[in-house]
């Protein structure tokens, strides 16, 4: 029933066999050395990597934060870390050693525990899944097979080498001993067959994989094989699921430990049930030595699309179990008018796994918004004296865990290689960001196609980042939802002063006759910022002024206010509080930083210059909206461009491309 060695499609390279004859060297060499020389030697080599390696040690640093404690910190964060990459080098080296021992030697440095229990399960037509995890000396299980003289079928699942000479060699070694080896290249079917006939079957269960069940394995959620609650299900009441692992006892002797079956509660039938009980008994072998586990490499890693779409009945396990949260840190851009236009893309981030905790990173007049929106768990600033990085490696966020993911909406470089500290495993930034001229190489993702986003709004932008490259449904992503802004605020509102300077302005003239051909007479709205020439203004117009900082807009705008207002930072909160808004645009193009309220209107002149994206108007005393009559203001339509779903948009852009 052993799988077949794999056939050579094509003729060995002469690389390959320098690698083989390389490998055979090295055989040779090791054949003369004794075990505990050669843990020796690997102990010294850890000890190496561990001091040449700042990368090796922070994914280190990192993966022992969620299976120990989130809070670890310094001295003793540091002594585990230095501990582990010394063990873990010390046992991956006896793994190369441990496939040529001869029987004197296994009997002196391999103890087993539990073995006739272990042996029992798997006979009279009964399967033994084993759950392996990356622990110890793990290739000592595929040499054990001699002392199961009872079972028919003694079986492991493997990968594949990509050189097929030493693939041939190695798989050669393994099964010399009479260990059938089963490469998941070649399928399951072998392996199905032998969990129906009975036998002891191994499989390396804590194996990170994107195409299998993401589900909690030490409390935070990761892509688990659910391949061993697969074959427990087609064993048919004739299997048994153990966790097996091996453990360091001292310099070259290890315990083989087989005798922990998974003891499963009742009604326990779903695959996503059965994988979870495998993962908390992995857990609970793991955590009787942490520091022998191989965690030198990213267990938790997320795919480009962070998590796959799942049934109902694996989320709920999955919440039931979890622990510490996906992190997401996103940066806003540093002109506060654009950041607003982040939004649509923030609500879809935090919205895209059951366990996304959202941090933003945002200059310090920015902060107390983004503190107000409800879907944001952290807001840190970015250009005060303290440190994005310091702020959140501060006591109160730190204990949520690691970072996960980092969007560099913003493209501040000190501040991206200030957040690099964090060492997110992945970090993405749009397409037409600077960032990828100087940074390029650190940044995985990035937006491909912004040249077909050069006509629509500025927030499609953002959307677009999330749905072609991570492949997220951006069909939440507006920018106004019911439940923004104050439902019993009414009135009608003016804004005439632009955050975006003098070259978005209106006569105060106008401003007048506005005022006098409202139905109702409106109030002056603006920002703290501009209170002093507000209130003179609205004193000179004979209206009320009312002057709020940007996080407290929604409290005086709402679905029944009306405002008019020149281009800026005005209009989009309105439009993040569902006000209705008719606004003026001067130096910026209205289809690309129009407002995006279902029923916003804009109002702009044609002009040689437009858009200019000035703040002053360098064409004379003149500026392109004195040509806007009162009753182009109170006429004014929809813009042509407007998407009011997302959804609409993204096909569309799929339809242009």
């Amino acid at each position: 029933m052993a799988g077949k060695t794999p056939e050579k499609q094509h003729r060995a390279t002469l690389l390959q066999y320098a690698g083989l004859w390389s490998y055979k060297s090295f055989c040779f060499v090791l054949r003369l050395m004794d075990i505990r020389l050669v843990a020796l030697i690997g102990r010294c080599v850890g000890y190496l990597v561990w001091a040449v390696s700042s990368r090796r040690r922070a994914i280190v640093a990192r993966n022992f934060r969620i299976i120990v404690d989130p809070t670890l910190r310094k001295d003793k964060l540091s002594s585990m870390v230095r501990r582990n990459m010394v063990r873990t080098s010390m046992n991956l080296a006896c793994s190369l050693r441990t496939g040529l021992m001869s029987k004197k030697e296994m009997e002196r440095s391999i103890r087993m525990e539990g073995a006739d229990h272990f042996e029992a399960c798997g006979q009279n037509g009964h399967c033994v899944i084993s759950c392996i995890p990356h622990a110890g000396n793990w290739e000592i299980l595929a040499r054990i097979r001699p002392y199961f003289t009872k079972v028919e079928h003694f079986g492991s699942m493997y990968r594949r080498m990509s050189n097929p000479l030493l693939e041939d060699l190695v798989y050669k070694s393994r099964t010399a001993y009479g260990c059938e080896m089963f490469s998941k290249e070649d399928g399951l079917r072998n392996v199905l067959k032998l969990a129906r006939t009975g036998g002891l079957l191994g499989v390396l269960s804590d194996q990170f994989t994107q195409e299998g069940l993401f589900l909690p394995y030490f409390g935070k959620v990761t892509g688990v094989t659910p391949l061993p609650a697969l074959l427990y299900k087609r064993c048919k009441g004739k299997g048994h699921l153990f966790s097996v692992f091996t453990r360091n006892t001292k310099l070259g002797c290890w315990d083989a430990v087989l005798g922990r079956e998974i003891q499963l509660p009742e009604k326990c039938d779903t695959m996503a049930e059965l994988t979870m009980q495998v993962n908390l008994a992995l857990e609970k072998c793991q955590n009787e030595d942490i520091i022998d586990g191989f965690w030198m490499h990213h267990r938790w890693k997320c795919t480009n699309k962070f998590a796959p779409v799942q049934d109902d009945e694996v989320n709920e396990v999955a919440r039931a179990n979890t622990r510490l949260p996906f992190r997401i840190i996103a940066t806003t851009p540093a002109a506060f008018e654009e950041a607003i236009l982040t939004i649509p893309a923030l609500r879809v981030l935090s919205d895209c796994r059951f366990d996304a905790q959202l941090t933003v990173v945002c200059p310090a007049e920015q902060k107390n918004f983004w503190k107000k929106e409800p879907y944001i768990t952290h807001v840190v600033t970015s250009d005060e004296k303290c440190s994005a990085f310091e702020q959140l490696d501060s006591d109160e966020i730190y204990k949520d865990g690691p970072f996960d993911v980092l969007f560099m909406f913003s493209e501040d470089k000190s501040l991206f290689r200030n957040l690099l500290q964090l060492s997110p495993i992945y970090v993405s930034a749009l397409g037409d960001n600077a960032l990828r001229k100087k940074c390029g190489k650190q940044i995985r993702s990035r937006h491909k196609k912004a040249e077909m986003l050069q006509s629509r709004h500025r927030s499609q932008h953002y959307l677009h980042l999330l749905e072609y490259t991570h492949e997220l449904s951006t069909q939440k992503g507006v920018i106004a939802t019911d439940g923004n802004g104050n439902p019993e605020a009414s009135g009608t509102f003016i804004a005439p002063f632009s955050t975006l300077g003098d070259a978005d302005c209106w006569p105060e003239a106008k401003w007048k006759e506005l005022t006098e051909k409202l139905p109702a007479k409106p109030t002056l709205l603006a920002l703290t910022r501009d209170k002093t020439e507000a209130e003179a203004m609205a004193a000179r117009l004979g209206i009320n002024c009312c002057c709020v900082a940007p996080e407290d807009v929604c409290t005086v705008l709402g679905p029944h206010t009306e405002l008019y207002a020149v281009d800026g930072l005005l209009p989009q909160l309105a439009a993040h509080s569902n006000c209705r808004s008719t606004v003026l645009m001067s130096s910026r193009p209205v289809e690309l930083y129009g407002p995006m309220g279902e029923h916003d209107k804009a109002v702009y002149h044609h002009a040689p210059c437009h858009p200019c994206y000035r703040n002053s108007c360098d064409q004379g005393k003149e500026h392109c909206t004195d040509a806007i009559t009162v009753d182009d203001v109170l006429n004014a339509t929809a813009p042509k461009f407007r998407t009011t779903s997302t959804q609409d948009s993204s096909q569309e852009s799929a339809a242009e491309s």
